[in-house]
Formats: C-alpha cells, structure tokens, sequence
C-alpha cells in the first residue's frame, strides 16, 4: 500500500501552510525519484484562485529541484481553505492524485510536529 508519512508538519518559507512527506513506494517526478514531498496550499488572492502545489523535497522540507514549479499532484481549488480540516483535506487530495498515498498516523496537534 502506498504510504505518506508526515515528516515535518508546519513548515516555513512557502506561500501557505506547508507540510513535508516521506513518500513510500518512492515516486518518480519529472524524471527523478522524489521519496519526499511538500505540499503547500496558496490562498486565493484577486483573480488566482487557491492552489494546492507539489513539488519534490529534501529530507528538510526544501524544494529539491531548482523551481518551485507545480508538480504532478497540485490542482487549483474552487474554494478558499479557512479551516484546519480544509486544509488537510486539500493535502489528502494531492496525495491522492499524486499516487493514492494513504497517510500514516495522526496530524500533530502542534506545530513543528515529528522531525
């Protein structure tokens, strides 16, 4: 079963909450094995809606290609995520279009999460 654990929760330095994935089996994006994602979901902003984005990581979070171009996964949303669940769903979302990742274990309550 394809799992994404939840390697960094609340992750800084993107343009909406950011979290950081181990991805397990390892995917192939855009050419290179990507065994670490992060998802970011950007609020809408005049006439953008949000957007979810993917992009391949480093083992902290960082985008490990030399753009932060949306990867397979990212979608645009129809809706502006406010709330917590909103935004897990959207997260869920894109792990699921990346390649139907199930999330290992709980969201930590607290920011900084498992490192």
């Amino acid at each position: 079963m394809a799992t994404a654990t939840l390697h960094i929760a609340d992750l800084g330095g993107y343009a909406g909450p950011a979290r950081c994935y181990r991805l397990d089996p390892v995917p192939v994006i855009n050419g290179a094995p990507a065994p670490f994602v992060t998802i970011w979901v950007q609020r809408g902003y005049a006439h953008q809606m949000p957007e979810v984005n993917v992009v391949p990581a480093t083992s902290s979070g960082a985008c490990a290609t030399r753009s932060v171009m949306a990867a397979p996964g990212s979608f645009t949303l129809h809706f502006d995520p406010v709330t917590d669940e909103q935004i897990d769903g959207a997260h869920w979302l894109a792990l699921q279009a990346l390649g139907g990742y199930t999330v290992s274990g709980q969201r930590p309550t607290e920011p900084g999460g498992p490192r």
